[in-house]
């Protein structure tokens, strides 16, 4: 358990590498050359220094203008944090900065924090993202419970949320994260949807209360989605989950028809329910 604990608390409180910038397609270049996002792209420093970063902001910033949802709120949120982190990081010899950049760069870590509590104070509706993200910065209670409530209230909600209540809840009983992880999988179309940490969770609760053959499934699963090394690990479930040759062999067709479901035939979470919940 408290590995388990120690693997979700991990994973909440680490930047991920991948690009949730939103829907908006193109580089950041070619979205700076439109008129309508001049304030925008102005917003972020004009050097060399963080690029991905400042280009993963400006999709996102692009993303919250069109469309102002509370995922989307959320999601610029978050990108401007990780792009703030970058500028306040950098280490460079003195003599190859030049004054103008050091002065964008100081301009927009100061000017980060004054446009997310715009951008948090102007998101209207049910937002336990938003309040997430609020409770992350400041620790505040109340925030929590906010959080907490908005999820009860709506259905369209950004996995971090669950991912945070998820290691939360490990903390007192696995059987009560297992619910918030269930609630996740009835809320998500598509296996691909899926985030690596609701596989792995699976696999631990199942391994825990010795389920081996659906830790088996979620493990060819997490193999194939994630990892993308097909293959159940045999040495491991053989002979430390003691499973027999043959129902090794009936978890990886199961896994195999899955996979080939998925792919061709756009299978759905929720024709998946009652085979590996």
């Amino acid at each position: 358990m408290r590995n388990l604990v120690f693997i979700f608390i991990s994973v909440v409180f680490i930047s991920c590498s991948k690009d949730e910038s939103g829907d908006v397609t193109g580089s950041a270049v070619m979205l700076c050359t439109d008129d309508k996002y001049k304030e925008i792209c102005d917003l972020t420093h004009d050097g060399a220094l963080c690029s991905l970063p400042r280009a993963n902001t400006i999709r996102a910033l692009v993303n919250h203008y069109r469309n102002s949802t509370v995922k989307n709120s959320y999601i610029a949120l978050t990108v401007l944090d990780t792009y703030k982190a970058c500028l306040e990081n950098v280490v460079i010899a003195q003599s190859s900065i030049q004054k103008s950049d050091e002065i964008s760069r100081f301009r927009t870590i100061a000017n980060i924090p004054k446009l997310q509590d715009k951008i948090a104070k102007e998101t209207r509706g049910v937002r336990p993202e938003i309040n997430l993200w609020l409770y992350k910065k400041t620790g505040n209670p109340d925030y929590w419970e906010s959080m907490l409530n908005g999820v009860a209230m709506t259905d369209t909600i950004h996995h971090d949320v669950y991912t945070v209540m998820l290691a939360e809840a490990a903390t007192r009983s696995i059987d009560e994260a297992k619910k918030i992880a269930d609630l996740l999988v009835s809320r998500t179309e598509l296996l691909n949807d899926l985030t690596p940490e609701i596989f792995e969770f699976y696999i631990l609760f199942y391994l825990k209360n010795r389920d081996n053959f659906k830790a088996a499934v979620w493990h060819g699963l997490y193999t194939e989605y994630i990892k993308e090394n097909p293959g159940i690990n045999v040495k491991y479930f053989k002979f430390h989950g003691k499973m027999q040759s043959a129902t090794l062999n009936k978890a990886q067709k199961l896994v195999d028809s899955i996979i080939f479901d998925a792919n061709w035939k756009g299978l759905k979470v929720k024709d998946l329910e009652k085979v590996i919940i």
